[in-house]
């Protein structure tokens, strides 16, 4: 996740992790079928809305952020540059608004138009970008590791052993990050100076850890699977969870909302074409 899970008493945390995945899923959806970026625009509103009801850390965002606007001008300009007709349904859509080179250059004329549809569409792409981001990184903050395995071990038509993987391996890249970090110290200790040379020497040096990683992560999984077979792991297909969890009044209030706000977009766009440009 973009920003790592905080334990907290607020009213996104507190909320049954499938109520929570189930307002994740149709955000996602709903960015998906529309295309207008004011309708998506509200959504994002919305989405901002929900993770500061989560008490959301925007300033770990701020480079992701600052990112993210330089892929919203790029698929913006590329979307205006590259428009299709028929993509959008407006009034004017071909009317040009600039052209990426200008004609008051000498000795060139003004090329790449940019044109009204084309622009409004790339700015939608961007908003759906925007709103699946900041969606994921909101539920992943509130929204346990161990909550999103009880989410999967829930699905009726997978085995409880895919929430196992999911669980270990969430515990094992830490694990193998401060490893790697660990070697590194270890290497400079030795006079090895990562940040000097051509790239292909940065990459000489940094090949040179993949070997003792490689050995420590067989020896973890090794141990990872011993420690399974003495507890009979995968013996019975019956499983108890240590944490159950029921659904409560603002459980289903979050459903209600979500699917009921899913549903609803979906009429509007097929009826009247509501959330579409």
């Amino acid at each position: 996740m973009i920003v790592e899970y905080e334990s907290k008493q607020t009213a996104m945390h507190n909320l049954d992790p499938r109520a929570k995945f189930v307002w994740l899923m149709a955000t996602i959806i709903i960015s998906i079928i529309w295309t207008d970026p004011l309708y998506l625009a509200a959504l994002g509103l919305v989405t901002i809305a929900v993770g500061c009801m989560g008490a959301f850390p925007w300033a770990k965002m701020k480079g992701t952020f600052s990112f993210l606007l330089i892929l919203i001008a790029i698929i913006t300009l590329v979307q205006g540059a590259t428009y299709v007709p028929k993509t959008v349904s407006l009034a004017d859509p071909e009317r040009v608004l600039f052209h990426l080179i200008p004609g008051w250059i000498p000795g060139i004329n003004p090329a790449c138009p940019i044109r009204v549809g084309g622009f409004l569409y790339g700015v939608g792409m961007a908003f759906k970008v925007f709103v699946v981001l900041i969606a994921i990184s909101v539920f992943g903050y509130v929204t346990s590791p161990s909550e999103v395995v009880q989410i999967i071990v829930r699905i009726p038509f997978l085995s409880y052993k895919s929430g196992f993987v999911v669980s270990a391996a969430s515990k094992f890249v830490p694990v193998i990050q401060m490893q790697m970090s660990t070697l590194r110290d270890a290497e400079r200790s030795k006079g090895v100076d990562f940040d000097s040379g051509s790239f292909a020497q940065k990459i000489s040096k940094t090949t040179s850890m993949l070997i003792p990683l490689f050995a420590n992560a067989l020896t973890m999984a090794d141990t990872m699977a011993l420690a399974m077979e003495s507890r009979a792991f995968g013996y019975s297909e019956n499983f108890t969870l240590i944490r159950p969890y029921r659904m409560r009044w603002p459980d289903w209030i979050m459903c209600v909302l979500s699917i009921g706000g899913l549903a609803a977009s979906i009429i509007v766009l097929a009826a009247f074409k509501m959330g579409a440009l």
